[in-house]
């Protein structure tokens, strides 16, 4: 009565309770979570289309490039040198091409006087026709000559950053060998998942990564399996989202009935004296504010239980030290990570 009287008019509100806290979550996706991984959307793995030596690598792994900057160039001398041989035979043909073609006008005019056999005129057109087939053969190798000089210099397609680095100054390389790859704009999440899992494109998923979490959508799903019988899935994850950092993804592949079975860690239950039945401390709409709440009680399921009846999915429920806390106390949520050890 003593302690009643003193603290009517002198007591002070106290201070916000730090509580871990968890969201309650469905039961009917808890069991399907997968690893995935960011890669970039426009992304493109770079490679000379022609052989020779590596002259000179101007780009490092993580180098921020332009959209047409040059990455890598090739030892120019023998290409060069193919172009101007093949120039030459270009200008050898078309001067052998032209001697023939005044012989073969030469011809035709005596031949409609009458002067040539037909013989004659046949191994002609043979003749004309070999000089041309012999000038279209050489600007074919000069037009490739040029085409390989182009493609000894290896340019970024977009702009992005270098994510890999595969050749070095010196290195014999062959046509179709990895040298560079440069990630571009935008990011995708790509999980493996088995094939009896039914994903549709624009499905929603939840992602995590650390404290992070968020929903995502699916983007699209490969329509074959692979040998091991699963498949692929991409999925939306934010641009600023690093590529090769992983992510948890949670599946929901539930039963699309009317019953919702909610599950949260077995800690956060204040157990009851009724089998099945107890008792558990969640915040008011305020998000703050604790309230004492009967639940019935499931199936366990590791150190997470189901609750069949009294909270609803995405609730926040005290996940420790509930029986230290009475309801109607003012906390301060701190997110709890499962695993950690409040």
């Amino acid at each position: 009565m003593m302690l009643t009287g003193c603290g009517s008019k002198d007591e002070t509100p106290e201070a916000a309770r730090p509580a871990f806290v968890i969201l309650a979550r469905d039961a009917a996706g808890a069991g399907e979570s997968f690893i995935g991984r960011v890669r970039a959307t426009q992304r493109a793995d770079l490679a000379f289309p022609v052989s020779g030596k590596v002259a000179e690598v101007l780009v490092e792994s993580g180098d921020v490039v332009r959209a047409g900057q040059v990455l890598a160039r090739l030892d120019a001398l023998p290409f060069s040198a193919q172009a101007t041989a093949t120039s030459g035979d270009v200008v050898r043909a078309e001067a052998a091409f032209a001697e023939v073609q005044r012989r073969a006008e030469r011809l035709e005019v005596a031949r409609k006087a009458d002067a040539v056999s037909p013989g004659e005129t046949t191994a002609m057109a043979a003749e004309l026709a070999a000089a041309n087939a012999t000038l279209r053969n050489a600007r074919a190798q000069r037009d490739l000559a040029g085409w390989s000089q182009q493609q000894a210099v290896l340019r970024a397609p977009f702009a992005g950053f270098v994510a890999a680095r595969n050749i070095e100054a010196g290195q014999a390389i062959g046509p179709g060998v990895p040298a560079i790859a440069v990630d571009g704009a935008g990011r995708e999440l790509l999980v493996v998942v088995p094939g009896d899992i039914a994903l549709k494109s624009g499905e929603e998923v939840r992602l995590r990564n650390g404290k992070s979490e968020l929903v995502s959508r699916v983007l699209r799903v490969d329509g074959r399996l692979d040998v091991s019988g699963v498949r692929t899935a991409y999925l939306s994850v934010p641009d600023n989202a690093t590529v090769g950092s992983t992510w948890s993804v949670a599946i929901k592949q539930g039963k699309s009935d009317a019953s919702v079975v909610v599950q949260i860690p077995l800690r956060a239950v204040i157990p009851a004296a009724t089998s099945g039945r107890g008792q558990v401390l969640r915040l008011a709409r305020d998000g703050r504010t604790t309230v004492l709440t009967d639940v019935r009680l499931g199936e366990l399921h590791g150190e997470w239980i189901d609750v069949t009846h009294g909270l609803a999915v995405g609730e926040r429920v005290v996940v420790a030290g509930a029986k230290a806390i009475r309801p109607g106390t003012i906390v301060e949520p701190i997110p709890f990570q499962p695993g950690a050890q409040p």
